[in-house]
């Protein structure tokens, strides 16, 4: 990532459920001098953060960044009261272990 890509991603995380217009972004990372003098330069930017997955559109000129699957909690312990939702888990090792102990 460049520093237009890092400074627009600070700005992205400080509102992180709202979206964001294009020209506002650039005004804020880049700005008001640089927007005058060259008011596009934040689109190839934000194109390849498209392409990067980092930030998502509505399609209307507004950006924010891209949302994360949640990642569940611990499980829980088997009782009789969450018998019916548990989840059977198990901790394989990581690949580079299985890989290294077949050596």
């Amino acid at each position: 990532m460049g520093t237009d890509e890092m400074q627009i991603y600070d700005y992205l995380k400080s509102k992180p459920n709202s979206y964001v217009f294009e020209r506002e972004i650039a005004r804020r990372v880049g700005g008001k001098k640089r927007l005058k003098d060259d008011p596009e330069w934040i689109r190839p930017v934000l194109h390849r953060m498209l392409r990067d997955e980092l930030v998502e559109t509505d399609g209307y000129g507004q950006y924010r960044l891209k949302l994360r699957s949640l990642i569940k909690s611990k499980p829980q312990k088997l009782t009789m009261d969450n018998w019916e939702t548990w989840e059977l888990v198990l901790d394989d090792p990581p690949l580079e272990a299985r890989d290294q102990a077949k050596r």
